[in-house]
């Protein structure tokens, strides 16, 4: 049932975030969905969390880089947000690297947790950003 949840969660988010969100927000929305995607098809290969996962860690790697190039090109904020939550996703990874005696319940949990937040930021970054231009144009009053 949670699975499910999240990814509901994960389609109504991307489905905002393409339809109002302008390029930057589909091209968050599309990195979403392709690192939703991924780990998906990756953890049902791998079931192993007692090591660290090599393959999750490029794809968190790849999705980390396509976050920071859209923080840089982009004049929003909420995608610096998600990067930041992508930066805390690798450094599960590279923990494991450190301290690979790290409990694997904990790893897949601190690996996990970060997708939310990120998700929430993309849809209130937005939401955000569009009252602003709303308020710019003189729609919205203080």
């Amino acid at each position: 049932m949670l699975l499910l949840t999240y990814w509901m969660m994960t389609l109504c988010c991307c489905i905002y975030a393409a339809a109002r969100g302008g390029v930057t927000g589909r091209a968050g929305a599309g990195i979403v969905l392709f690192k939703t995607v991924a780990i998906a098809l990756v953890t049902y290969v791998e079931r192993d969390w007692q090591i660290t996962s090599y393959s999750l860690l490029q794809v968190d790697t790849a999705c980390l880089l396509a976050f920071l190039w859209l923080s840089l090109r982009s004049d929003h904020y909420w995608p610096l947000w998600s990067t930041a939550c992508q930066f805390l996703a690798v450094a599960i990874h590279v923990t494991t690297l450190v301290q690979p005696e790290l409990t694997p319940k904990v790893y897949q949990g601190l690996h996990s947790l970060w997708a939310i937040p990120m998700q929430l930021f993309m849809v209130r970054g937005i939401a955000l950003d569009r009252r602003f231009l709303r308020w710019r144009k003189g729609m919205i009053t203080t």
